[in-house]
């Protein structure tokens, strides 16, 4: 089963710290519960910046399209 962290939706690899949380998914009318887990990195989550030949781009700046030239 691939688990996703639910802060930053990356997998959760093979022998990586994490925690499980349980919420009631949902209450039965005998009184059993159906439990909800979700899975979060137990270290900080930071999304990798993406290669620069991955990054979109937005090309050189151009001058003309601030608002600067309105200026006075």
């Amino acid at each position: 089963m691939t688990m996703i962290c639910e802060r930053c939706y990356a997998p959760i690899g093979e022998g990586e710290s994490l925690v499980r949380l349980a919420h009631i998914d949902h209450a039965h009318p005998d009184g059993s519960v159906t439990w909800a887990y979700a899975y979060v990195h137990v270290t900080v989550c930071a999304t990798p910046r993406p290669a620069p030949h991955e990054r979109p781009d937005t090309g050189a700046w151009d001058a003309a399209r601030g608002i600067g030239g309105y200026r006075t």
